[in-house]
């Protein structure tokens, strides 16, 4: 647990006022980006191993369902998609049935980047959560659920 003389000073909402909810999210997110840098190897960014984890999870399915299950935009998941088909861990194919559509795939390159970085990803989500009890962990995965609006899994 970091002690309170450890802590850093966030900034406030408004002047004379408490730290804005969006700093703290934003600041945890770059803490989430350091964790991920220091222990992921693998070269994958947080996004392709979420998109990895999803089409390890459906097999197959048009690029709309994988970016809003990954939580990109459209633009950003065209270039995720193009950057992941280019580095042979996705395959991407006009679907039969809707030529306006792609269907992605996991490629067996992306799934030997996936097992290795499985593990990695382990250890960067245990670093992240380094300073939280076990049920802090819980609230914070509850609340940020529902902040974000992802439906939670069962562990």
């Amino acid at each position: 647990m970091t002690s309170e003389s450890e802590l850093i000073e966030g900034a406030p909402l408004w002047p004379s006022g408490p730290t804005s909810l969006m700093h703290l999210i934003r600041r945890a997110a770059q803490r989430t980006a350091t964790c991920w840098g220091e222990e992921v190897l693998t070269g994958l960014s947080q996004v392709q191993y979420a998109a990895l984890i999803v089409l390890q999870e459906l097999e197959t399915c048009d690029q709309q369902t994988l970016c809003s299950r990954v939580g990109i935009d459209k633009a950003t998941g065209t270039y995720v998609v193009e950057k992941m088909v280019q580095a042979e861990l996705i395959e991407a194919r006009a679907d039969p049935e809707n030529r306006r559509r792609k269907l992605i795939s996991l490629a067996s390159e992306g799934r030997k980047a996936l097992k290795a970085t499985i593990p990695q990803a382990r250890r960067a989500n245990a670093l992240v959560a380094a300073n939280l009890s076990a049920d802090e962990l819980d609230q914070l995965t509850h609340l940020l659920s529902r902040l974000s609006g992802v439906r939670e899994l069962d562990a």
